[in-house]
């Protein structure tokens, strides 16, 4: 569908003439009897990297505005491989390290300080989101994937060599920043590759991707631990390295930015970027420090929490009156679904970090398993979001509906985390499997449709900051929920064993190590165990809240239609979006996809922020 100002599909937005780059080969290569195909062939030379007419050059927004039609899978199938090697790295990363917690910190003498190896983690994946959204668009997908993958290899070397609970920390924090690049660039990748309407079924391919990772993480991880050495969890991104960056570098075929390095280089939005991180370190430090190293009243946990308000209103302040290119446009905060489903990835964050946290932790020291089965017993977790994701996707992308499942999966994902009440009372390994199946296929059903639902509530030129700020949402909240749950933990478990009827030597080794334990002679470990077992049921409790947040969230979602496909034509049409469709600055899909009652309130919010 040809617009009459002459671009196949494009949206007028905010352009650099010192950018431009091929058109992307999704939008080139529809057939002509789609509704919102381009009609027109072309009769030009082709660009070697994109496929498509290297005469006809427009600008990055215009290209990222552009209706994105599925690729053939010819074409599909390879690109997708060394996205899903990518995010199968990353996530392999995420599920070895909670196995490997326990040894780690009994080797570095440190058990107390467990929690913090996942805040610093989750500050820097966190506080390059938006940064990574925008060089994205300004330099290319690839390039930033390879800097992200780069990053992350190097913090992931040196957390194996680490010497000291401090230096495994930093590598840790190293490890993040590259991590984050990972995960967003993924699910930016795909949303080039794949139309919105299938968008559900391939996000659920990667939800699977990231469950089987998962899966072995735990299992690889224990087995390392107890066989080999914990460095090992580390050192095995190397290996995933040397595949993932050639596959990439060979299959996935992108657009490519061309245009003065140093011009952009100055549009990035570096100040913005700043206040985001900063914001992230004042809010998730103080958070892990209070009531575990630091008194919740101490003054350092109360001057990183004050600090916290000057950094959220200098970001917002940058955003709206003078940052050029905003790595968070201040209209986006305007857009219903776009906060809601932000809120609710902030309690999944929240209630599925802790599962992945503590659950292993619960099994080796309560349930006296090795690192190895303790990985082993988390695969019933695994199992269910691997079905879930995938048969969601699967029906997103059939029915073109995402909100009843993130209805339904909320649902579930309470009950299982009530469920986990039940498990902390009882050694029964069927219990086990079938709690930790029901919260994996409650929480399965929200990978795939969270992110398709944020992507289909805002305009292609918005897609890379939503897909940024999906994964800073969820990672904040993991941080919380890790946090503040550890907090619970820690000081029930330590006033606990201080007024127990227990020397103190072993109270002091308890606090230390957790898996130091088992060298507590009887009756002082039955007392200790005791204790544990009561602070674990306390995190179960705490969570109970989170999730039951999350589930109310759902219903202020707002329903968007996912339809791209011929029958989308039959849709009833309104006077906002006639008026937009025949004034060329919305195509027919894009009109499609955005709710009915708020087209000409987006457009008038996208103006006034201009």
């Amino acid at each position: 569908m040809e617009n009459s100002n002459g671009n196949n599909g494009t949206q007028p937005s905010r352009t650099d003439s010192s950018l431009t780059i091929a058109p992307a080969v999704a939008s080139s290569t529809a057939p002509s009897s789609s509704p919102i195909a381009a009609s027109s062939k072309v009769e030009s030379a082709v660009d070697p990297e994109s496929g498509v007419p290297a005469v006809e050059k427009k600008t990055a927004e215009e290209i990222l505005a552009q209706v994105v039609e599925t690729l053939p899978m010819r074409q599909l199938a390879p690109a997708f491989l060394g996205v899903a090697l990518a995010m199968f790295m990353a996530a392999l990363d995420n599920s070895i390290v909670s196995t490997a917690l326990p040894k780690i910190g009994t080797q570095f003498n440190a058990s107390n300080k467990v929690e913090m190896v996942f805040t610093c983690y989750v500050i820097t994946f966190n506080a390059f989101q938006g940064l990574y959204g925008k060089m994205s668009n300004v330099f290319g997908r690839k390039p930033t994937m390879f800097v992200a993958i780069l990053i992350f290899v190097v913090g992931s070397i040196l957390s194996g060599a680490s010497q000291s609970m401090n230096m495994f920390l930093a590598c840790r924090a190293l490890t993040g920043a590259g991590s984050g690049g990972i995960f967003s660039l993924s699910n930016i990748v795909i949303a080039d590759l794949v139309s919105i309407r299938d968008r559900g079924k391939y996000q659920g391919f990667i939800s699977g991707v990231f469950a089987i990772s998962a899966l072995i993480g735990p299992v690889m991880g224990g087995a390392f631990v107890d066989k080999v050495s914990w460095r090992w969890c580390f050192w095995i991104q190397v290996a995933l390295a040397v595949i993932t960056v050639p596959t990439l570098a060979i299959m996935l075929k992108l657009p490519r930015p061309k245009g003065n390095m140093m011009e952009k280089i100055k549009g990035i939005d570096w100040l913005g970027t700043f206040f985001m991180a900063i914001t992230a370190v004042f809010l998730l430090l103080p958070t892990n420090l209070g009531g575990n190293m630091y008194a919740w009243d101490s003054p350092v946990v109360i001057i990183l929490y004050v600090l916290a308000v000057p950094s959220i209103l200098g970001f917002l302040y940058v955003e709206a009156k003078q940052a050029k290119h905003p790595i968070v446009p201040p209209y986006l905060w305007k857009n219903r679904n776009v906060v809601t489903l932000l809120s609710i990835n902030v309690f999944m964050g929240m209630t599925f970090w802790t599962l992945i946290f503590y659950l292993p932790i619960y099994f080796q020291i309560i349930e006296h398993e090795t690192a190895t089965d303790a990985g082993l017993t988390m695969i019933p977790l695994e199992a269910g979001i691997f079905i879930a994701s995938n048969v969601v996707g699967l029906l997103v992308s059939k029915f073109g509906k995402y909100r009843p499942y993130i209805f339904l999966g909320t649902a579930i994902a309470v009950v299982g985390i009530c469920l986990c009440l039940v498990l902390a009372n009882t050694s029964s390994k069927a219990i086990h499997v079938l709690v930790l199946l029901v919260c994996g296929l409650g929480i399965g059903q929200l990978f795939p449709c969270l992110i398709v639902a944020i992507q289909a509530s805002v305009t292609r030129q918005d897609l890379a900051t939503v897909s940024a700020l999906h994964n800073f949402f969820r990672m904040t909240g993991s941080g919380f929920g890790v946090a503040i749950n550890g907090a619970l933990f820690q000081n029930y478990l330590n006033s606990n064993l201080v007024k127990a009827a227990i020397p103190t030597e072993y109270a002091e080794i308890a606090m230390l190590s957790a898996q130091s334990i088992v060298n507590i002679p009887e009756p002082y470990r039955s007392v200790v165990e005791g204790i544990y077992l009561d602070s674990m049921r306390l995190v179960f409790k705490a969570t109970i809240p989170m999730a039951a947040l999350m589930f109310l969230l759902t219903f202020r979602l707002q329903h968007v239609r996912l339809n791209v496909k011929a029958e989308a034509t039959t849709e009833p049409s309104t006077p906002a979006r006639t008026s937009l469709e025949a004034k060329g600055e919305m195509t027919l899909a894009e009109a499609i996809e955005m709710p009915l009652e708020e087209d000409e309130k987006t457009k008038k919010d996208k103006e006034v922020s201009k």
